[in-house]
């Protein structure tokens, strides 16, 4: 089957407008303020999820459309996605944690402390637009 760009671009505008939202939110609260309103800790939880779950779209639309493979969960459509060079490995590494801890939230297999959760969001949320691009460069070949 073929790939649906057009699906695929609105996938990447919402990845896109979350990260500009948790952007936002780093930006005008420091730590102490976000991890002392639960409602801003619990939105960016939400945004991350949002995040996980459109990234495991696009990778899963791809990888059996173009590849015409399947995929089990969230996890291993991230590890699918590196071993078939959608992505580069190196970023399904980096994102795999991500794709884990979104399962942790939704089936509770185990808790991140919220400070832990703020400092990996603030540290590797420049990966998503870089998922983004990494999606716009497969979409081209």
């Amino acid at each position: 089957m073929k790939i649906d760009t057009a699906r695929l671009q609105n996938y990447l505008l919402d990845i896109k407008s979350r990260t500009i939202e948790i952007e936002k939110l780093l930006s005008n609260n420091n730590n102490e303020q976000i991890l002392s309103d639960p409602w801003l800790i619990r939105g960016l939880k939400y945004l991350l999820i949002e995040i996980a779950e459109i990234m495991a779209n696009t990778l899963t639309h791809i990888i059996t459309r173009d590849k015409g493979q399947t995929v089990t969960g969230y996890v291993d459509t991230i590890i699918k996605a590196g071993d078939l060079s959608i992505i580069s490995e190196s970023l399904s590494k980096k994102l795999k944690p991500f794709f884990d801890f979104r399962n942790s939230i939704i089936h509770r297999y185990w808790i991140i402390s919220d400070e832990k959760l703020l400092l990996l969001t603030r540290e590797n949320h420049k990966d998503f637009e870089l998922f983004i691009d990494e999606i716009k460069i497969f979409m081209q070949k």
